[in-house]
Order: C-alpha cells, then sequence, then structure tokens
C-alpha cells in the first residue's frame, strides 16, 4: 500500500518499492488510474513516499485470512516470489486472469500475496528513475526487453585478448588486463549463449569502450542491472 496522493504531496521517489512492483511483471510506463492501481497512482515514474508491503494467506474456501511473516530478504527483487508473480496467474501485470485491465493488479494480495516491512525511498541498486538506462560506478546501462548493455570506458590500446568476461546466468564478472572492473549478481537471468562482448569506439567520440551484452533469458525489464560486489575502476 502506498498513499494515493503520494504525487501530489511532492512525496520522494521509492525506487526500492519500484523494484519489487517492476520485479512483479508490472509495466511502470503505462498510465494507470488510481480506480485500478491498488497501491497508488505512482506510474509511470513508480512508487512515491513509504509503501507497505505484507502478506497474507487467503484462502475463501477454507474462510481463511491470515498475515504470514514477510522478511528483510523477501524485500529483494529477486526474491522467488517475485518469480512466481510474473507467471500466468502469479498476480503480476503478466500474469493473466490475476490482472485486472491495464495490468493493474486486482488486489494487494494479488500483487504480492506476500507480515509487514516499509519499503522506504532509499536508492536501489543502480539508483535513478528510470528502468531503461542509467549509470553505474565507472560504467553505463541500458536495457529492453531482450538485452542488458553496458558499456565501461577503456584505453585506446585495450585488445579483446586483454579482456575476461564471465557469463553466468544470474551473475557477471568483467575483468581487463588483470583489473576487475565489475562482479556481482545480476538483476534477471541471462541467455549465455546470446551474449558477448565488443571494443569499439566511445559514444563521446574520444577513446574506446568495452561494450558487454547480455541476452535476456525472459522478455522482461530487469529491476535493476546488477547489484556490484566491487568497486569500478577505470583503466587509463
Amino acid at each position: 500500500y502506498s498513499a494515493d496522493d503520494a504525487r501530489n504531496q511532492n512525496l520522494p521517489y521509492n525506487r526500492r518499492a519500484t523494484e519489487l512492483l517492476v520485479a512483479c511483471g508490472h509495466n511502470i510506463t503505462t498510465e494507470h488510474s488510481p480506480s485500478n492501481m491498488s497501491i497508488g497512482s505512482a506510474p509511470p515514474g513508480g512508487i512515491c513516499g513509504d509503501a507497505f508491503v505484507g502478506r497474507c494467506h487467503d484462502d475463501e474456501i477454507a474462510d481463511i485470512w491470515e498475515r504470514v511473516d514477510f522478511t528483510i530478504d523477501d524485500a529483494n527483487p529477486r526474491a522467488e516470489w517475485c518469480d512466481v508473480a510474473r507467471r500466468p496467474g502469479g498476480g503480476g501485470s503478466s500474469g493473466g486472469g490475476a490482472s485486472s485491465g491495464g495490468g493493474g493488479p486486482r488486489s494487494l494480495s494479488g500483487l504480492m500475496n506476500q507480515n509487514a516491512i516499509t519499503a522506504g525511498p532509499g536508492a536501489g541498486a543502480n539508483a535513478g528513475n528510470s528502468f531503461a538506462e542509467g549509470k553505474g560506478d565507472g560504467y553505463t546501462w541500458s536495457q529492453n526487453d531482450e538485452e542488458v548493455e553496458l558499456r565501461f570506458p577503456v584505453s585506446s590500446g585495450t585488445k579483446a585478448k586483454y579482456v575476461k568476461v564471465n557469463f553466468g546466468r544470474s551473475k557477471l564478472k568483467v575483468t581487463v588486463a588483470g583489473q576487475t572492473l565489475l562482479n556481482g549478481s545480476l538483476g534477471g537471468v541471462v541467455a549465455v549463449d546470446d551474449s558477448t562482448f565488443t571494443i569499439e569506439d566511445a559514444n563521446s567520440g574520444t577513446g574506446k569502450e568495452l561494450c558487454v551484452t547480455l541476452g535476456k533469458k525472459e522478455g522482461n525489464t530487469w529491476p535493476f542491472v546488477i547489484q556490484s560486489e566491487l568497486p569500478t575502476t577505470t583503466i587509463s
């Protein structure tokens, strides 16, 4: 739950809560009216202000409704329940019959089926208001439904033989000339066979860039690109 008038009150953008929304399969670029948006009218652009996230067990046939623990680990957009929500009937916007018109959830339990944690407006793994592109520590990234692209500035003399990229289904490690530029967990599942890297002229017009392309296993927006475990080093 979040306040319907959060945007009108100029409350801060809540990236963390929006990451959960996107992880469940909701398209935040589609305009929703408060009548069909159960947790507030934040899209497009995501949720503003504090958000209450809860989990319950709801069985209408057995006449059971009870709260169930919602843990810190459950607040991670890579949590298992987010994957379930994206599936048909799972409660997310890509969940077929579990959604109301326009991609909005039919109820709070339908959205997250998730006891209480407040997702404050702190920044996520890749801070910013856009899920289409952004900047990390020493790199830029962009994504569409089919792939993720990361670009690292490298020296003009960098050759492919100096580059080592470990592509995992959910992890990525990028090393250039023995220095690790990025190492962490990804925001979605990678199609390893559809992933590669190239060395190109920089978009800025000067220098070179290492371009790492990750093919997506599923055609959906990742709630974040990567949760880095190491600082980025720029090769000069």
